[in-house]
């Protein structure tokens, strides 16, 4: 009897095991339980035994959608912090007097995480201040009026290249034109 209580217990410990290691909610388990006689070789009684088995069913397209949501861009907010330096960052690169430029333009800061490449992205069209020489606003016009910029840590930024309306494509990844629902424009070369 005492063999039979020790496989009951062994089997109840591994049912209870491979519920636990269901970690999706999206994973299904079912449980069958099965009652059998059992004969005692010495007493010649019968003893029911009841054995539980567990399945788990995970499903594969759910665990590769949960895959492809964790690498694909994810929106950020763009902190005061982060227009700041991505503001730093374009003026250093288009050498324009940091005085002259008043920041991103409002509604204009684009700004995400890529996981796959662990990199911070943001894009963003700026302004120049009301006092703003001739020379600084004639800068800031066409492709000189955006900056594309690039961050392994999301604070210090570096200026990648201008563009004029969207960027092209092979200036940011693709994946960023679905993300921030903007298209390329007609005039990339």
């Amino acid at each position: 009897m005492k063999r039979t209580a020790k496989i009951l217990a062994a089997l109840f410990l591994g049912a209870v095991v491979l519920a636990a290691c269901s970690s999706s909610p999206s994973k299904s388990a079912s449980t069958t339980t099965t009652t059998a006689a059992a004969h005692h070789s010495t007493t010649k009684s019968s003893a029911p035994v009841t054995t539980t088995s567990t399945t788990v069913a995970a499903s594969a397209t759910t665990t590769s959608t949960t895959l492809a949501a964790a690498a694909a861009p994810q929106n950020e907010s763009a902190t005061a912090q982060v227009k700041s330096s991505i503001t730093a960052a374009y003026v250093a690169h288009n050498g324009l007097p940091a005085a002259q430029v008043a920041g991103p333009a409002p509604g204009t800061v684009y700004y995400a995480y890529v996981p796959q490449t662990k990199t911070y992205w943001a894009i963003a069209s700026f302004e120049p201040t009301p006092n703003a020489d001739m020379q600084t606003q004639v800068a800031m016009q066409d492709d000189g009026c955006c900056g594309i910029f690039t961050s392994s840590t999301g604070t210090s930024f570096t200026d990648t290249g201008g563009f004029l309306g969207e960027p092209c494509p092979g200036q940011i990844p693709a994946a960023l034109f679905t993300l921030w629902q903007i298209q390329s424009p007609g005039d990339c070369s």
